[in-house]
């Protein structure tokens, strides 16, 4: 029992320590305000470019600026049965509550007021994300993301706004600016406690 805890609590240690550059926050920040720029223009449909090659951006920039510092480990790949179980109850999850926040607060046929509620939608949508990384680092900073991404998306949906846009394109390109920023400062951050060693010349 002992030792089951201790390879959770190594496993937790080592991906915190994989997620200590702030890339996955930067690349989530990007496609955040990208896709909320989309609502605003058709010249911002490059997010989708962005959510495809995610993965191998992230990848390409750790292998040039996060391995040679840390190193890297392989960690081993989740049941993509179970991983897709768990989003989709999630999403049901999510879907549900909105459908009863719109039931109490306007008709459920109203088209307008799920565009009035996408901002509350999207944030709780994110808590899933950030909820997963969280338990699989233990890093407390999710949480605060997760926290933060539901309070906007609520804030955006009770403000009253001309356009029903307005609100989920602010609560877009407002958390994924703060995603980004924070991003780029935890990756400059770590760039400075673990700098390359340098080999002095004979």
């Amino acid at each position: 029992m002992t030792q089951n805890i201790n390879l959770k609590e190594i496993e937790k240690k080592a991906y915190r320590d994989s997620q200590q550059d702030g890339l996955m926050e930067v690349m989530m920040g990007l496609i955040l305000m990208t896709f909320g720029g989309f609502f605003y223009s058709p010249v911002f449909s490059f997010y989708i470019l962005l959510i495809v090659f995610a993965g191998r951006i992230v990848e390409f920039i750790r292998r040039r600026y996060t391995h040679p510092r840390i190193g890297f480990v392989k960690f081993h790949e989740e049941n993509p049965k179970d991983a897709l179980t768990g989003v989709f109850l999630f999403e049901v999850a999510v879907i549900v509550i909105m459908f009863t926040l719109i039931s109490i607060f306007g008709e459920v046929t109203d088209y307008s007021q799920w565009v009035k509620w996408s901002p509350l939608f999207f944030g709780m949508i994110l808590v899933g994300p950030f909820a997963h990384a969280q338990s699989r680092s233990g890093n407390v900073r999710y949480t605060g993301y997760a926290i933060l991404s539901v309070v906007l998306g609520l804030f955006f949906s009770l403000a009253d706004f001309a356009s029903g846009r307005t609100g989920l394109i602010l609560y877009l390109v407002l958390m994924g600016g703060f995603l980004l920023i924070s991003g780029l400062f935890i990756f400059a951050r770590f760039l400075r406690r673990y700098p390359l060693a340098t080999t002095g010349g004979a």
